[in-house]
């Protein structure tokens, strides 16, 4: 199995405050400016996925601002090939301010869901070249004429798994005919109760029976993965929470990386759930790639996991 992914979406800096209080609509509420570090769920999941040792090419659309050149030189640390990413000035810069609360966090986004992007030449042929796309739910429809580059990308058995997260779920498209695209769909538990209510309770077994994998990711209840068979259930391994943001992408990718290899669906999601579980003892959407080595042998049960 081609286990090269491309990952097509955004890098961006992510800035840290601590929050006094959580407030309520009209009020108000102080907050410390604490770090700013990188991030962006997609260049996430590339820096984790080549930081387990494979290879990962970035489908991304920046400007030549400082702070995207700070975003290169992270990809590059990590082993990523960042001959996909498209230089114009014209493309928006994209930021996520990142509230913290007693280990938990409100993550405000930039908005660009409204700019369209066209793969270049260059970027399709280093896609054409793996096994995988992944991508956001959010980022695939902002390509022009999605739809046609997954036909193309069928026809030379390249697979697409997406992160579905429910910001994107109220953008402009067919849903059911866009997840139906996937071969492998993450869904968050948000994500999975707006796609109950806009698509019916029977949803999950529409997509299963079509040979989708469905991964719901529900946080510290663990997560579950549906196949047209079964329901496995993988719990959440508990340690001190300093900050959640990247779990969803260190999960994916792990669970990815595992499952690419040849782990079992249930080795590969005990892979992912102690991936994460890791990742969210630091600061920082890209934690778990210091700590790619630590999994087999917390899996194994040679070491153990430190709370």
């Amino acid at each position: 199995m081609n286990n090269a992914i491309a990952f097509l979406g955004r890098n961006c800096i992510d800035e840290y405050y601590e929050l006094n209080d959580v407030p309520s609509l009209g009020e108000k509420a102080l907050c410390r400016f604490i770090d700013h570090k990188v991030g962006g769920m997609i260049g996430n999941a590339a820096s984790i996925y080549a930081a387990y040792g494979n290879p990962a090419v970035m489908l991304d659309f920046m400007n030549t601002s400082p702070e995207n050149d700070l975003l290169v030189k992270d990809l590059i640390q990590y082993g990523v090939n960042i001959d996909g990413i498209a230089f114009n000035d014209a493309y928006p810069s994209s930021k996520c301010m990142i509230m913290l609360k007693d280990g938990e966090r409100i993550i405000y986004v930039l908005d660009n869901t409204h700019v369209r992007y066209q793969l270049n030449d260059r970027q399709k042929e280093l896609l054409f070249d793996c096994g995988f796309l992944y991508t956001s739910f959010a980022d695939l429809l902002q390509v022009e004429d999605y739809q046609g580059l997954v036909k193309d990308m069928q026809a030379k058995r390249i697979r697409l798994v997406m992160d579905i997260e429910k910001n994107a779920l109220g953008m402009d498209c067919d849903i059911m005919s866009t997840l139906s695209l996937a071969s492998i769909l993450f869904i968050n538990e948000q994500a999975d109760d707006v796609l109950t209510k806009q698509l019916g309770l029977d949803y999950q077994q529409r997509l299963v029976d079509q040979g989708i994998l469905l991964i719901f990711t529900k946080a510290d209840k663990g997560s579950e993965i549906h196949t047209a068979d079964s329901i496995i259930q993988i719990p959440a391994y508990g340690v001190d929470v300093v900050d959640t943001t990247g779990a969803g992408d260190t999960y994916n990718v792990s669970f990815l990386h595992a499952y690419i290899r040849g782990d079992s669906l249930e080795r590969a999601g005990h892979f992912a759930s102690i991936a994460a579980s890791l990742s969210i003892k630091d600061r920082g959407a890209r934690t778990a790639c210091q700590h790619t080595n630590e999994i087999d042998p917390i899996l194994n049960g040679s070491a153990l996991l430190a709370k």
